[in-house]
């Protein structure tokens, strides 16, 4: 064991490469790739979803790039895959960088502070390059701060490198930030004023693309990074900036975790005597959380989120315990966020009822998985096309690619826990802003509790059913067995105290609905849960049979629970927990049988 002020520290939120050097953090080496890179073009476009580390990959290509930091390479990358067999363009040029993140979404100022980023984040360039630049340091600067918008000072700047010796690699970091939100809280027409015809942020980009083209180019290498290929389509009339390197199959490791570098994190942070738990019961939990990122259509990898294995490695050894949130509340800010490109109406207000997109997400949760190509970029007047919005959601993460089908199309699906319960949060906001159906969180809370601790689940049942009976709006959405799983999935996937899981295989059968308790972080918990499912139309309640149909639904329930509870896997996941089987049976929206066995 390492004395613990020896110990790299975890590195959350961290995206300056140099400060892995000078405060001794803990460093996944991704370096390999600057080869990769390098062959795939010139300017290049690359998307991932939020919270995967493109900031700081960028930090690193900056650092690699720049020639003022030449006498600095062997201290920034001592060890590095990439210090032990360096490329010809090491420290080779000018780098010019902006993070569009910085930018206040501010519609109403909105041009004025892209102007101001663009102008300060040349005022640092010109700072830092100036003993490099054969031109009039003050005279430029009188220019730059004359300039009446970004493209017209970026057409300046870019006029002085033509012809010059040394040339420029400009990295974007976030491209698309901005622009999202403008999209998501003020709508596509705002959202047009700024990236198509004389729109400032399409002007500025044609600048850029003027700058990768001609003789004398000043622009040698472009690298961009957002989170969908959406606002760079609408900028560039059809993405034709560069290459887009998204799916490429020897990057598709470029940022997130492996398998064997989580395992090698733990076993590293175990040397503070802190980590309690076995490397494979740790691997277990984040597998399940956190896994399962495929970004490349036939990859036979996977990674992990980079900033939620962080910042559970972090919450885990404040007390030597599994976290009592999985999900780092950051990142379920930045994925709430995006559900307004995901539901929100064409004013970028939320709907006043739910749309044709809510449907496509419903989809996906009744069926766990969709079939579809993956778009290269289509505009936002597009989004609603099922190819373009099944695209957007595996930019975004929220869908990751599973294999190919037959016909050789990629079979997508949900990627982990994090994104479900992220789905559920949609689903449940979107039934609040809409009216549909409105739970007061307090008394959720208690009786879920009631329900773990004490095993008084009818209580909570009743509430969620009465809540769903009182609901007008579900008579038409509640209409099959299906709309009822992915229904209580939602809502019992709110909870903090339970994996849940619909159509789980156990033991030949596949469970409407299973609680498993989080005994890692809750070991108090005393019931855990299997639930079924059954369905009979309206139309035939209300026939003289009824009765006996109901009769023939629970049975055949029962039959099917007490085949689920006898799955050893699930047995041991549950531990010395009271497993208690219910029935439930529907009508429409209304609860018409409920039982234990």
């Amino acid at each position: 064991m390492i004395e613990e002020h020896e110990l790299k520290d975890i590195p959350y939120g961290i995206a300056d490469f140099r400060d892995f050097r000078i405060k001794n953090l803990y460093y996944i080496d991704k370096t390999r790739f600057i080869r990769n890179i390098e062959k795939k073009g010139s300017f290049l476009f690359f998307i991932r979803p939020r919270r995967f580390g493109k900031s700081l990959f960028l930090s690193m290509l900056e650092y690699y790039y720049d020639i003022d930091r030449k006498d600095q390479f062997d201290f920034l990358f001592n060890g590095a895959d990439i210090q032990r067999n360096p490329t010809k363009e090491k420290n080779k040029y000018l780098v010019l960088s902006f993070n569009f993140s910085a930018v206040a979404p501010d519609k109403s100022n909105l041009g004025e502070f892209f102007l101001q980023h663009i102008r300060d984040s040349i005022g640092y360039f010109l700072d830092k390059y100036g003993k490099y630049l054969d031109i009039d340091i003050r005279e430029a600067q009188k220019k730059f701060e004359s300039s009446k918008g970004a493209s017209a000072l970026m057409g300046t700047f870019l006029n002085y490198f033509r012809g010059k010796e040394y040339k420029l690699y400009v990295i974007i970091d976030e491209y698309d930030n901005f622009a999202n939100t403008i999209l998501s809280d003020s709508g596509e027409e705002e959202y047009r004023a700024i990236t198509q015809g004389e729109g400032f942020l399409r002007s500025f980009f044609n600048v850029i693309k003027a700058g990768t083209t001609g003789s004398d180019t000043p622009i040698s290498r472009l690298f961009m990074t957002g989170v969908s290929p959406i606002t760079l389509d609408d900028v560039t009339s059809g993405f034709n900036i560069g290459t887009n390197i998204s799916l490429d199959l020897d990057i598709d490791e470029i940022l997130g975790f492996t398998a064997s570098e989580v395992e090698t994190i733990i076993e590293y942070y175990r040397q503070t005597g802190k980590i309690r738990h076995s490397t494979p019961e740790l691997m277990d939990i984040m597998n399940q959380w956190y896994n399962h990122y495929k970004f490349a259509l036939r990859s036979t990898s996977e990674v992990f989120n980079t900033v939620l294995v962080l910042y559970f490695l972090r919450e885990y050894l404040k007390e030597s315990r599994i976290p009592d949130q999985l999900i780092d509340n950051n990142a379920r800010i930045d994925y709430m966020k995006l559900r307004y490109l995901i539901i929100s109406d064409k004013k970028g207000t939320p709907a006043s009822q739910t749309n044709g997109n809510f449907f496509k997400l419903r989809y996906i949760i009744e069926t766990g998985s969709v079939h579809s190509k993956i778009a290269a970029s289509f505009p936002v007047e597009e989004l609603t096309d099922p190819t373009n919005f099944i695209s957007l959601l595996y930019y975004f993460g929220l869908l990751t690619v599973r294999g190919i089908d037959d016909e050789d199309t990629p079979v997508l699906a949900i990627p982990n826990e994090t994104i479900k319960r992220l789905y559920y949060d949609y689903f449940r906001a979107t039934y609040n802003e809409t009216g549909t159906l409105i739970l007061d969180t307090d008394t959720y809370d208690k009786l879920l509790n009631g329900m773990a601790y004490k095993g008084n689940w009818q209580a909570f049942i009743d509430y969620i059913a009465q809540k769903m009976e009182a609901s007008l709006s579900l008579r038409d959405l509640l209409n099959s067995e299906k709309a009822h799983q992915v229904f209580w999935n939602v809502y019992a996937g709110l909870s903090t105290l339970y994996n849940v899981y619909s159509e789980k295989e156990m033991n030949q059968g596949f469970c409407d609905l299973v609680l498993e308790p989080l005994l890692a972080n809750r070991p108090g918990m005393k019931y855990s849960y299997l639930i079924e499912l059954k369905y009979i139309r309206p139309s035939d309640f209300e026939k003289e049979d009824a009765t006996e149909r109901i009769q023939a639904l629970r049975l055949e329930a029962e039959s099917q629970l007490n085949r689920y509870s006898l799955d050893e896997k699930f047995r041991k996941s549950i531990g010395q927990t009271t497993l208690k089987k219910l029935v439930l049976i529907f009508s429409g929206n209304r609860m018409v049988h409920h039982s234990e066995i």
